[in-house]
């Protein structure tokens, strides 16, 4: 079995991640080869913002 796991974190993760983070995840999954029904782990920060991304 082959698994690709494609992982982002938020260049500020006080911040949380920014549309275009978000953005350049979805693009690698993709070229990854990740299927579009596949679940993603997200880590948040206090506040609500997106941590840390993640999808096998």
């Amino acid at each position: 079995m082959i698994t690709r796991t494609v992982k982002a974190d938020a260049s500020d993760p006080k911040q949380g991640m920014t549309l275009d983070e978000l953005a350049a995840f979805v693009q690698e999954a993709h070229r990854a080869g990740v299927p579009g029904d596949a679940r993603i782990q997200v880590r948040v920060n206090f506040s609500g913002g997106i941590k840390k991304l993640e999808t096998r």
